[in-house]
């Protein structure tokens, strides 16, 4: 039997061997990540400048919010596909699925409520060029864990898993 010295080495180990076996998914996410929040912002830009500020909806929060939400899913959805095929293809086994993609989508959405979420807490308390990276950084860890432990899980094996 272990006395705690030994079980909390144990439980240290195991951490962060965990850490390293996950740190080049954990840089590739981020990556495709910084590619997507491009595709997003060229989107938006784009077709607010060439669609709705030409037809004068440039101020209607509406057509500005409809116009996001259509960046973010074309985001989103290049996100799933470059992530199948890279970041997590030995999980996926470089098959796109709607299922997959589903759960994908809603993960994603998980991650938009807490970047959302944490921005009106961090506005409150921060000046706003550092209230807005900072949710940045909780969407990104939430959607990193999220994909890994709900659409890509891989294989289970006694390794994988951080035990007391």
């Amino acid at each position: 039997m272990m006395n705690g010295s030994q079980q909390d080495r144990s439980i240290t180990t195991r951490f962060f061997e965990f850490v390293a076996r996950e740190a080049p998914k954990f840089v590739s996410f981020g990556l495709v990540g910084v590619v997507n929040a491009l595709v997003n912002y060229v989107i938006t830009v784009g077709l607010t400048l060439g669609v709705l500020i030409p037809f004068g909806l440039g101020a209607s929060d509406g057509a500005l919010g409809i116009i996001k939400a259509i960046g973010w899913a074309v985001a989103v959805s290049n996100s799933y596909v470059l992530n199948t095929l890279t970041t997590f293809a030995a999980e996926s086994g470089r098959r796109l699925a709607w299922p997959t993609y589903g759960r994908f989508v809603a993960s994603g959405t998980l991650g938009l409520v807490v970047e959302v979420l944490s921005f009106l807490v961090a506005v409150r308390y921060l000046p706003l060029t550092l209230a807005a990276i900072v949710p940045i950084g909780f969407a990104f860890v939430t959607n990193f864990a999220m994909t890994r432990l709900v659409v890509f899980p891989g294989s289970k094996s006694p390794d994988d898993t951080i035990q007391r």
